[in-house]
């Protein structure tokens, strides 16, 4: 978890306040930023689903046993302050994702974050096979269960189709390779005249930045996650698949195609530019058009979609996704968690949900199905194809050992991040990327080790070896019976 300064601190104050002051967008009244009061409370990250969540919590409201929700969108970048900020003032939500709070699941029921649910039998069924020890379950009992698939990645080359005709490119042929991209980055910006540019990107946001080169990176080749080889175990923030998706985003700054300013926007900002015609080309996640959509519905009428970017023609794209995390926990100070596990078990877990967050445009649902019947976007039912084809379920250490989370509660985050290296090059305060990767990796390992020794100490079964995975294998799924098959 990233230390609150005291800026932090004020903005969160304030933010809180303003939530106490004018009560939460969606449904409900009642209650304050934190639990208690006549609603249940609710927060989240996730923008393109407040449309569903609307109908849900309405719904809910007027079922038997039922309370009205009231529900408050964060942006990712805002959210892990304001919930730190709510936990010292215990005014947690009764409900909230975890956007920002830089922790392992078990580290944070181990902080006493949340309280296990009691989710009806017919509930704990349906989503019984995407939990893991670790994950989800902690101690025999339920904490969270995801609502997406682990088929997807976030570095999505989102377009402008009139942007991309105007300077005479191929609209149903988008850029596959970095070299490709910068071509046609430069190509639409010199047809614009100076009315756009070629690309604009999240900068503000190092977290989310990270997690994208993450998935260039294995695009590019890289036999692992988060850095980490899959076989080894060992950490390679510092190999060549790394370096030449930071040096490929660079070139695009050097190349004066990146919109000025994006060096400090967020997610929102950046979008938000991006629809309104000043740049063709932006990165983000499959959740793209649910939001822009509901903002800018007219832009749908350009919108285009490219697949993650390779460094040279012809690769088959691979990348690898660990079993979701859950999505929603439920607050120990909750006065309402009988409604609370009432309104997850009841609506979250469905099929119907499902159809639901297809429908938004979101991540892919955790019934992956329901977007081939769904009447999402031409283009986002085109990605989530690319999806089912190039992304791969990824070993998760825990998932082989349980005690595993024992070392991730003792561990310490490791800075600066990967994404704090990316946003620097970009920004041109890290000179060095090569020796920034390589000291990161040094300095994750000996985290690690660290981690691991306290953990034993206090009795955990583990060691290094639960953190490689010799009988992985590229472009394949690593099932549950291959853990024990080590």
């Amino acid at each position: 978890m990233s230390a609150m300064t005291r800026r932090g601190f004020l903005s969160a104050a304030g933010t809180l306040a303003a939530v106490a002051a004018t009560g939460a967008c969606g449904g409900g009244g009642g209650g304050g930023a934190g639990a208690g009061g006549a609603s249940l409370t609710w927060w989240d990250h996730q923008n393109q689903l407040q449309k569903a969540k609307a109908q849900i919590f309405g719904t809910f409201a007027k079922s038997p046993g039922g309370v009205p929700v009231q529900y408050t969108y964060y942006n990712p970048a805002k959210m892990g302050q304001a919930l730190q900020l709510a936990k010292q003032s215990d005014q947690l939500p009764d409900i909230h994702s975890n956007a920002g709070l830089v922790i392992p699941p078990a580290a944070l029921v181990a902080a006493g974050w949340a309280q296990p649910l009691d989710l009806s039998a017919e509930a704990t069924a349906r989503v019984q096979d995407s939990l893991v020890e670790g994950l989800h379950i902690f101690d025999g009992k339920i904490y969270a269960f995801p609502i997406f698939s682990h088929q997807v990645y976030v570095t999505v080359p989102w377009f402008n189709t009139e942007l991309v005709g105007r300077a005479g490119l191929d609209p149903g042929a988008p850029p596959k390779t970095y070299d490709e991209f910068r071509n046609a980055a430069r190509a639409v910006q010199r047809s614009a005249g100076g009315s756009a540019y070629g690309w604009v990107w999240n900068i503000g946001m190092p977290d989310r930045i990270g997690t994208q080169v993450h998935d260039l990176a294995q695009a590019a080749g890289f036999e692992g996650g988060l850095g980490v080889r899959y076989k080894s175990g060992e950490f390679a923030f510092h190999a060549d698949e790394y370096l030449d998706a930071i040096e490929f985003l660079v070139s695009l700054r050097d190349d004066k195609v990146l919109v000025p300013g994006a060096n400090s926007w967020n997610d929102d900002v950046a979008r938000a530019r991006w629809t309104a015609g000043l740049a063709a080309y932006y990165f983000d996640g499959p959740w793209c058009p649910g939001v822009a959509l509901k903002d800018t519905p007219e832009f749908g009428k350009k919108l285009g979609v490219g697949p993650i970017l390779v460094p040279e023609a012809g690769a088959t794209v691979a990348t690898y996704h660990a079993p979701q995390a859950g999505d929603y926990w439920l607050s120990p100070s909750s006065k309402k968690a009988a409604a609370a596990n009432t309104l997850l078990g009841d609506y979250f877990t469905t099929e119907a949900f499902s159809r639901q967050v297809a429908e938004t445009m979101s991540q892919p649902p955790r019934d992956i199905d329901a977007v081939g019947k769904s009447q999402a976007h031409p283009a986002y039912k085109k990605l989530i194809g690319w999806f089912r084809e190039s992304v791969f379920l990824a070993p998760e250490a825990v998932a082989g050992n349980k005690d595993v989370q024992r070392v991730q509660i003792e561990s310490k985050p490791v800075q600066p991040t990967l994404g704090d290296i990316v946003q620097g090059a970009l920004t041109g305060d890290v000179t060095d990327v090569r020796a920034a990767l390589t000291t990161l990796s040094s300095d994750s390992a000996k985290q690690r080790d660290l981690a691991i020794a306290a953990a034993k100490s206090k009795g955990a079964q583990v060691s290094l070896d639960d953190f490689a995975f010799a009988n992985w294998k590229p472009k394949s799924d690593y099932l549950k019976s291959m853990y024990a098959e080590r």
